[in-house]
């Protein structure tokens, strides 16, 4: 179970990671936070878009998650308590990012929510193995 836990804890870092760059690739490619509210605009379209604002709703859900993921990955590869509980408590937020975040916010909870995974977090933790 501990190579689970080290997995979920990658996979956190991972996705706070690429949400980030995701972001950031976004906001180059539009020009900026205008650019990606007036998407549709540009393609002659009306000047109002939907689309343009469900995308600067992703990309600020993505830059508000990447800090916590983050931080519970890192915590989860230390063994700390704190990481396992608000790890459990974003990983049901995570479950709206779809498909990457469904896909790790299911494991995590499977494998945060596991009995087996207690004696872990009882014990001091080791050294990780190089």
């Amino acid at each position: 179970m501990e190579r689970h836990l080290r997995a979920v804890g990658y996979l956190n870092v991972a996705l706070g990671a690429f949400g980030v760059l995701a972001s950031v690739v976004i906001l180059i490619l539009f020009g900026g936070p205008s650019g990606v509210l007036l998407i549709n605009a540009r393609v002659g379209s009306t000047v109002t878009t939907t689309e343009g604002f469900v995308t600067a709703c992703v990309m600020i859900y993505w830059l508000l998650m990447a800090g916590p993921l983050i931080a519970v990955g890192l915590g989860l590869l230390q063994v700390q308590e704190w990481a396992r509980n608000f790890g459990t408590i974003l990983s049901i937020f995570n479950l709206i990012n779809i498909p990457l975040g469904t896909v790790v916010g299911i494991y995590s909870l499977w494998v945060l929510t596991s009995f087996e995974i207690e004696p872990l977090f009882q014990s001091p933790p080791k050294p990780p193995n190089r």
